[in-house]
């Protein structure tokens, strides 16, 4: 049935398909497995976008896809107000693994859903509360109300619904906010987070939101500190910390959230993407002292969906049994260390950023006056491709600077190598072309 599509099929198609991301790359993938893709021609392409960061144990493991075959001979979807087997196990090992405190869940499947979940909770917690709190490069969905505490590109039409959002800068530490130099500069972001608390609102605070490694405002890391400095202004000031670990969580950093990484645990922890082994599921874990929804008030028809959720729970144990975790550390610390060497050799790389496979590679004109390579970046975008590597890049293609290296823990180790032979090709080539 899907074997092959006629060209007027495809052309009619692309015709009416509605586009609300970025642009459609010429490429129609026919097969996937582990961090690879075929297209239609059969040319092979190592993916290090891990599809949206939604793959990290590979596209098409064998035990996810027994798990969701097993569960379709049973039964496809059930409503929310039924239990199910995979949904009682999911929740089961959900609240285990979980960090410490965060013993509730509730579910959807779409990251921007989950994160309206998350602000609701807060509103319901703190209904004297007036504002959000958000970091300047923070992404957290395209929902109206997600789009109000995320970057988006100037000049759009929906800047109305950030009236109750107040935007802070975070620690970019490759381009501080304040021109300072960490360590000396003592995190001046997180006093200056503070000072906006105490004399620029207007009303109580209801919730911080902080994405613990930011993905598409330029794949930004911070210092351990900076966590534990958030969590303590919103311990001091009563204010709910929301963490969106929608790309971090599930062993993307090393860790399988990365408030175990850096041993800070939120109030309202935010996950998806890479949760289900490529499948649609998301949702939140909360604090228990937290007050949870009532009737009516947050609910989706597929929040109960039993093929996600039997996903769900192989990709889970899949993680465990490979040892994953580990993997993903010893392989993101072997890439990053490459790229660092690289860092030295060539102009156009300003800064390699981790932790485990969340890299990001900021490439800069000049290390001197670090300005930003954007066109140079979409170059090695497309350049890339056409040797059969598929990178990511931060923002939106003709905005961003930061190339994105986020595949799959899968990955091979010859994969690996060839990545970053591609990429080392690509960075030679763009820096010829502007000396």
């Amino acid at each position: 049935m899907f074997e092959e599509i006629k060209d007027q099929e495809k052309r009619a198609a692309h015709r009416s398909i509605l586009e609300g991301w970025t642009e459609r790359l010429e490429l129609l993938i026919t097969k996937a497995s582990g961090a690879s893709l075929w297209d239609d021609t059969g040319r092979e392409f190592i993916d290090c976008t891990s599809q949206s960061f939604s793959l990290s144990v590979g596209a098409c493991h064998p035990q996810v896809l027994e798990a969701v075959q097993e569960q379709m001979q049973k039964f496809t979807h059930l409503q929310h107000v039924m239990d199910s087997i995979p949904l009682l196990q999911l929740t089961s090992l959900l609240t285990e693994i979980a960090p410490k405190g965060l013993n509730k869940v509730n579910y959807c499947l779409e990251g921007s859903i989950a994160v309206e979940a998350a602000m609701k909770l807060a509103i319901k917690n703190k209904p004297q509360g007036r504002y959000f709190l958000a970091l300047e490069h923070g992404y957290h969905g395209r929902t109206f109300a997600t789009m109000a505490i995320s970057w988006v590109p100037p000049g759009g039409p929906f800047p109305y619904y950030k009236q109750y959002v107040i935007r802070v800068p975070e620690a970019y530490c490759y381009r501080c906010a304040f021109d300072l130099i960490y360590p000396q500069c003592g995190l001046q972001c997180l006093q200056f987070t503070e000072h906006v608390i105490n004399r620029v609102v207007d009303g109580e605070v209801i919730a911080l939101i902080t994405e613990p490694v930011q993905g598409n405002g330029g794949q930004i890391s911070f210092p351990s500190e900076y966590h534990k400095g958030i969590r303590k202004i919103c311990d001091k000031y009563d204010i709910i910390y929301i963490s969106d670990e929608i790309q971090t969580a599930f062993g993307m950093v090393g860790e399988m959230f990365a408030a175990d990484l850096y041993d800070t645990v939120p109030d309202i922890l935010v996950f998806g993407k890479s949760i289900a082994g490529g499948f649609p599921l998301a949702g939140v874990l909360v604090r228990e002292n937290l007050q949870g929804f009532d009737m009516a008030e947050h609910a989706t028809t597929f929040s109960h969906f039993p093929l996600s959720m039997a996903a769900a729970v192989a990709t889970l144990q899949t993680l465990k049994k490979e040892k994953l975790l580990e993997r993903a550390r010893n392989k993101g610390f072997y890439i990053t260390q490459r790229l660092l060497k690289m860092k030295e050799k060539y102009e156009i790389i300003g800064d390699v950023r981790g932790p485990g496979l969340a890299i990001g590679v900021e490439l800069v004109r000049s290390k001197k006056n670090k300005e930003p390579a954007i066109g140079e970046s979409r170059d090695l975008i497309e350049k890339g491709l056409r040797k059969g590597v598929m990178f990511g890049i931060s923002k939106y293609p003709g905005l961003g600077n930061v190339i994105k290296i986020k595949p799959s823990i899968k990955i091979t180790d010859a994969q690996v190598d060839q990545v970053l032979t591609v990429f080392e090709e690509c960075i030679k080539e763009i820096e010829k072309s502007i000396s």
